[in-house]
C-alpha cells in the first residue's frame, strides 16, 4: 500500500515538473517571437546603412514611432566620422546626421530629467515634421506615461505630451 502511495506521489511531482518546464518553454517562445521583428528591423537597417551611408561600425539602434516609423543606426562611417543614419520604414528615405552637430542621447535625457521623471523608459532619434528630434519617454511621479521631443540641433522642446 505504501508503494502505491509513493508511486502516485512521485508521478504527481514528475507531472508538476513537466508542466512547469512546458510553461517556461512556452513563455520563452512567446518572448522570442515578440523580439524577432525588432531584431529583423535592426539587422535590415544596419545593412541598409552600410550600403547607403558607408557605415562601417554600428554602436546603437533606435526605433522611433510618431507620425511615421523610423529606424536610426548610430555608428562610424568609412571616414571615421560619427554619424546617425535615420531610415524611414516606408520608402527607405534616408537622412544622415553628423553626431557632433546636435545634442546627444545623454543631453536629451538630462533635459528630460528636469521634468523630474520617476523612470525614463526609452530614448529614440527620429524625424518629426522632417526635422531630427530626440524622443524621451518616461513615467512621471504619478506613474503616467509622458514623452518629450527635443530638437536635435539645439535641444529646444518641440513637443511635449504629459499624463497619457
Amino acid at each position: 500500500m505504501k508503494r502505491a502511495k509513493d508511486y502516485r506521489s512521485g508521478t504527481k511531482k514528475l507531472f508538476a515538473v513537466a508542466v512547469i518546464v512546458v510553461l517556461l518553454f512556452g513563455v520563452f517562445i512567446i518572448w522570442w517571437q515578440a523580439q524577432s521583428p525588432k531584431e529583423t528591423a535592426e539587422k535590415n537597417a544596419v545593412n541598409f546603412a552600410r550600403k547607403h551611408a558607408a557605415l562601417k561600425t554600428e554602436t546603437d539602434f533606435y526605433l522611433f514611432n510618431r507620425e511615421k516609423t523610423y529606424f536610426t543606426v548610430a555608428g562610424t562611417n568609412s571616414k571615421k566620422q560619427k554619424i546617425y543614419v535615420i531610415i524611414a520604414k516606408k520608402g527607405g528615405a534616408t537622412k544622415i546626421l553628423q553626431q557632433k552637430k546636435g545634442i546627444t542621447e545623454e543631453d536629451a535625457v538630462s533635459l528630460a530629467k528636469k521634468e523630474k521623471p520617476k523612470k525614463i523608459l526609452k530614448t529614440a532619434l527620429g524625424l518629426w515634421s522632417n526635422e531630427p528630434v530626440w524622443e524621451v519617454t518616461y513615467l512621471n511621479k504619478s506613474d503616467n506615461l509622458c514623452y518629450i521631443l527635443y530638437a536635435y540641433k539645439d535641444g529646444n522642446t518641440v513637443k511635449s505630451i504629459q499624463n497619457i
